[in-house]
């Protein structure tokens, strides 16, 4: 099931793509304000979009002020961490063709984590590309402040989940934030 899950939404992503307005961009930045202020983050972990996911670029750019950014680093033993990154620094590609800091960057553990998706649902489950590097990693603590960040149309009725999936404390979206109650 998930497997046509995935199938489904990359083709979706793939005609629906757009980048964020200026609104959009306010509604996101307004949102994880709000977060930053009320937990005391000064690390986010964020992502740079691959194969038509949400450009949270624009958002980084401001909120970047405020915060340390890093991003996933892909580890030989199939592990994930974080390593601190800005945006004048180069990016590398790794054997996923996705883009990442130095292994020279420093390692941290995020306060705050932007995770990409394929899709979503009201439970707060995410469908990831089914390597499970965010799950394993996001697993050593459940208390982690994650949110998923997608665009509306990658909302589903339901995600199947396993007992290695990890929940999202919310979802982002163009439209804004999906919270748990």
């Amino acid at each position: 099931m998930k497997h046509e899950l995935r199938k489904k939404f990359i083709k979706l992503r793939s005609k629906k793509y757009f980048e964020l307005t200026e609104s959009q961009v306010s509604i996101v930045v307004s949102f994880l304000s709000s977060v930053i202020k009320s937990h005391k983050i000064k690390t986010i972990g964020a992502y740079q979009p691959i194969n038509h996911e949400l450009n949270i670029n624009p958002v980084l750019q401001i909120l970047k002020k405020r915060c340390i950014i890093a991003l996933p680093v892909v580890l030989k033993n199939n592990k994930m961490e974080f390593r601190t990154w800005n945006e004048h620094e180069p990016l590398y590609v790794n054997k996923f063709g996705i883009l990442e800091p130095s292994l020279k960057n420093k390692k941290i553990v995020p306060q705050l984590f932007l995770t990409p998706l394929l899709a979503y649902d009201l439970k707060f489950n995410r469908l990831g590309y089914g390597r499970g590097y965010y799950d394993r990693y996001l697993s050593k603590n459940k208390n982690f402040l994650t949110y998923g960040v997608a665009f509306s149309f990658q909302q589903t009725k339901a995600i199947p989940t396993n007992k290695d999936d990890v929940a999202l404390k919310g979802i982002i979206t163009e439209e804004g934030s999906i919270l748990k109650k």
